[in-house]
């Protein structure tokens, strides 16, 4: 057996004693360093976050911003005048945003408009940055681009927005944003001392950077950060290690943005961590060592003490063996006091360990609670920036507010909104037990609250300060408002923190976060804490604040709109409805008698045909304004266009004692467009000449056609008239809608003034355009139109197509119709067309006497009492007896929607009064033949 000195065992024992709790302590510190490092790289991480978000929040402002302008009517205009009211209002919007440093607009092919900085007429000058502008024209949506230097050498991202028109992109609004609005978004942001913020655009240029921004804009990111962004890919965030430019090691967290292809870089320099590490770890070291040199020496100082006594002993043993006497010397101890000696000795060492692994295990302990009460924090607020996120509703954006708070924070959360008026509006009052927060709701209500005393909700929105305190503070609750105190003593409050609610640099409200019954009290930490939930909070209500308003604008926009909808089509069904019957009776009196009342006949067809013109006039240009109108564009030789247009205003073209002066090529002038309306733009101008035009004046018609060796060829047609002429006031504005000239007060020109609106608005669908021009009152009126030419093949004249011939047999028809006089006059005139006739006022009526004996068809108004006519057809259509009936609708709504939904319901086809009869007599003669060919197939 090996035998150990005592001395040399008693060391070991010490050391044994030791090594335990030094591999105890080391394990508690790697894993206090591996949470650290956690914790920060999460806090990085929620700083880009919320980083990248507000800068996010800035972007979609400044589109926001640009997408309101650019719905403007004059951002649209491609004529110099529209232009330059374009650039008025531009530079005016620049104004209120100081942080633009120019607002342009170009064309889709990058010219340059106008440039709030260079001015209105810039020759063929380009945008810089054609990239995005090439973008937003292909996509039709926002772009931001990259940070690019401008003409003057300054650096600036653009902003840019299509400006859509008839389904194109007219135009593209850019701002040219100076990358210091993104620095000062980064210098108001809480980021702790030391760390460092940029921005970097899709080149990866840096916009923006909280520290040396002026010296390090437009750089490069670090090859140490491109490895990591190599390293992300795709993904949208991510935290890694980084060497910043200036060299700096760096935790570093990136976060990309939404609308934008930008991101936000976040670093945090490792020093600082790594000196508290290496802090920590001599501090370990030096204990350990310290405690092994202590132990040492105590073992040697306790071994002496008993290996002198002993080594006395034994010298008195073998000088007793030998015979030989010693004097007594005097160790000090005897052997129990030796024995006694090294157990108190083993004791207070003990203790001393004790002591010190205690001191350890406490350090310990707080260091974890405090990395843990951290981690909670940071969770508290990711989960309250989720659960904020999740409505833009005002009631479920307060349920999550009371969510968050109640009972994980406090107790009880109440908060308070301030109104348009700048009054305080009570919101939520929130306590885990329901008949808790209905009294308290019922307290506050029944309390008005000192205005000038802190603590209370008028002076934090006066303030603006957090008032935080806890209630077992004697001294300052002594110095609370009575009214307060009061308040506090029937709650029971323990604590409270009032927070005034900021949001986007205006103060909205105020939220109280208070304790009661839970007794708990508020910290630093716990006033840190909601002070950045009340910024998350203040930031989510005004987010509700600023949809609410959103919604409101757009439901009264909808509202106006459907209202005016409304109106045109009551007004065109209520000025319809009368026009059908004395056109009929019109009709009636010439087919029974050519000669009568000739004058006075055409006197009256004159005057329906022009009411019946205003109604077509209102209803198209609630079309045109809602981009309703369809065209059915085809080859037209420009030539048919203007002598059809002289024959639809010839009634009015007969008055004159002369008639138009015309001159046309004598080769086609061939476009593409919709023969009716360009029939309607020419017939409006001449009919606008006709007007403003004496008796005894003339009018002038000349159609020719640009150079043909232009780039764009065009059509040209031009209508003078030596007229009243227009005044330098009115020529801007001719073509608004509802404007004229001053007229005498009987007006004898007429009209509400959208005949020249409407033929410019066509005109523009068929890619054209009308100019005026006019030397003054008293000196005639020129009107240019200019249409594209059409440069394909010719196309050779549809051959025409005989018109079908009439039912040979008498019809057995129906007219069903309200207005008894319109009923009984279109039945006169088709008995005259020798059809059998019956009539009904109302849709129960017709069902009576078709269930008596039916009949070929039926022509029946919309508008009935009752059954209206879209129910009636839909029941002829479903009985086997009448589902073969022609039916035609006749009524005063003249829509498209209003004829579509006709013949969704069963109709043949649609008609608006007042109708040409013999037309709708072709039309009803038609569908009876087509009903009875499929009735005989069907039989057969």
């Amino acid at each position: 057996m090996r035998t150990i000195k005592l001395q040399r065992r008693l060391l070991l024992i010490v050391t044994a004693a030791i090594l335990p709790l030094a591999i105890v302590c080391g394990l508690a510190l790697d894993a206090l360093l591996h949470a650290q490092r956690v914790q920060t790289q999460a806090s990085i991480l929620g700083v880009a976050r919320a980083v990248a978000t507000t800068v996010d929040s800035e972007l979609r402002m400044t589109v926001a911003a640009l997408q309101a302008l650019s719905l403007t009517e004059p951002l649209g205009a491609t004529t110099p005048e529209g232009l330059a009211e374009a650039y008025e209002l531009a530079a005016a919007v620049r104004v209120s945003h100081p942080e633009w440093r120019d607002l342009l607009l170009a064309a889709a092919d990058g010219t340059i408009r106008f440039s709030t900085e260079r001015g209105l007429d810039l020759g063929d000058a380009k945008v810089i940055e054609a990239a995005s502008l090439a973008e937003t024209v292909q996509a039709r949506e926002p772009v931001i681009g990259p940070m690019t230097p401008g003409p003057n050498g300054r650096m600036a991202f653009p902003v840019r927005v299509p400006i859509l028109r008839d389904g194109e992109v007219r135009h593209v609004l850019t701002a040219a944003v100076d990358p210091e609005a993104i620095t000062a978004v980064l210098q108001r942001q809480s980021v702790p001392q030391g760390w460092t913020v940029s921005v970097f655009d899709g080149r990866q240029r840096r916009v923006a950077r909280n520290v040396d921004d002026d010296r390090l804009r437009g750089t490069l990111p670090s090859q140490t950060l491109l490895n990591l962004l190599t390293k992300l890919g795709p993904r949208r965030e991510g935290v890694g290690a980084t060497t910043n430019v200036e060299g700096v090691r760096s935790q570093t967290a990136i976060a990309r943005m939404d609308a934008a292809p930008w991101m936000v870089v976040v670093g945090a320099s490792v020093a600082s961590s790594e000196a508290a590490s290496r802090r920590l770890f001599l501090a370990y070291g030096g204990g350990l060592l310290i405690s092994l040199l202590f132990g040492g020496l105590a073992a040697w100082w306790i071994s002496r003490g008993v290996t002198r006594p002993m080594a006395l002993l034994r010298a008195q043993a073998d000088a007793m063996g030998r015979g030989d006497t010693l004097p007594a010397q005097k160790s000090g101890v005897t052997e129990v006091d030796a024995v006694a000696e090294a157990l108190a000795t083993a004791s207070e060492q003990r203790r001393r360990s004790e002591a010190e692994r205690q001191e350890l295990l406490e350090a310990e302990r707080l260091a974890h609670a405090t990395a843990q009460a951290a981690q909670q924090r940071l969770a508290r607020l990711g989960d309250a920036s989720t659960a904020l996120s999740q409505s833009l509703e005002e009631s479920s954006t307060l349920a999550a507010i009371a969510q968050v708070i109640v009972p994980a924070i406090a107790d009880l959360c109440r908060i308070d909104l301030l109104d348009e008026n700048g009054v305080l509006q009570r919101k939520l009052t929130h306590h885990s037990d329901p008949a808790r927060s209905a009294f308290i709701a019922q307290m506050v209500s029944n309390r008005t609250a000192p205005s000038d005393a802190p603590g209370s909700f008028p002076y934090a929105i006066s303030s603006g300060k957090v008032f935080l305190l806890n209630l077992d503070d004697v001294e300052t609750v002594a110095g609370l408002n009575p009214e307060l105190q009061e308040f506090a003593r029937v709650l029971g409050l323990t604590a409270g923190c009032i927070v005034p609610l900021v949001a986007r640099g205006r103060t909205i409200g105020v939220m109280a976060v208070l304790q009661a019954e839970s007794q708990r009290r508020f910290s630093a930490e716990d006033g840190a804490l909601i002070v950045e939930l009340a910024q998350r909070v203040a930031l989510a209500l005004d987010n509700v604040r600023l949809l609410q308003e959103a919604r409101s604008a757009q439901q009264l926009a909808e509202q106006a709109n459907q209202s005016k909808d409304e109106f045109l089509a009551m007004l065109g069904h209520e000025l319809r409805n009368p026009l059908a019957p004395i056109s009929l009776a019109l009709q009636l009196i010439a087919r029974r008698d050519p000669q009568a009342f000739a004058r006075e006949r055409q006197i009256i067809e004159r005057q329906v045909k022009h009411l019946s013109r205003l109604v077509d006039d209102l209803l198209d240009v609630s079309r045109i304004v809602t981009g309703k109108i369809a065209l059915k564009a085809e080859p037209v030789d420009l030539r048919d266009v203007v002598a059809r247009a002289l024959e639809l205003t010839l009634p009015a073209l007969q008055q004159r004692e002369r008639m138009p002066d015309v001159q046309m090529p004598s080769t086609p002038v061939p476009v593409r467009g919709d023969p009716l309306r360009l029939a309607q733009i020419v017939g409006n101008l001449l009919s606008n000449a006709a007007k403003f035009t004496t008796p005894e004046g003339s009018i002038r018609v000349v159609l020719t056609t640009s150079d043909a060796a232009a780039a764009a060829p065009q059509a040209v047609l031009r209508v003078e008239d030596d007229g009243i002429g227009i005044t330098p006031e009115l020529l801007p504005r001719v073509f608004e809608r509802f404007v004229q000239g001053e007229q005498a007060l009987h007006r004898a020109a007429g009209g509400l003034g959208l005949g020249l609106p409407i033929a410019q608005s066509l005109a523009k669908l068929h890619g054209g355009g009308i100019t005026v021009d006019s030397d003054g009152p008293g000196q005639g009126t020129s009107f240019e139109v200019r249409l594209p030419l059409n440069v394909e093949a010719p196309h050779e004249p549809a051959s025409a197509v005989a018109p079908t011939a009439a039912v040979a047999q008498p019809l057995s028809l129906l007219v069903v119709d309200d207005n008894r006089d319109a009923a009984e006059g279109l039945a006169s005139w088709l008995e005259l067309e020798g059809h059998t006739v019956r009539v009904a006022l109302s849709a129960e009526q017709a069902l009576d006497l078709l269930s008596d004996k039916p009949c070929d068809g039926a022509v029946i108004d919309i508008g009935l009492p009752g059954m209206n006519g879209y129910e009636l057809a839909t029941r002829l259509r479903s009985d086997e007896a009448t589902c073969r009936m022609a039916l035609i609708a006749l009524t005063g709504y003249g829509r498209d929607a209003d004829r579509q939904k006709a013949l969704e319901a069963g109709f043949d086809d649609h008609f608006a009064k007042p109708a040409q009869v013999e037309i709708l007599l072709e039309r009803l003669t038609d569908a009876c033949r087509q009903h009875r060919v499929e009735r005989l197939g069907t039989e057969q």
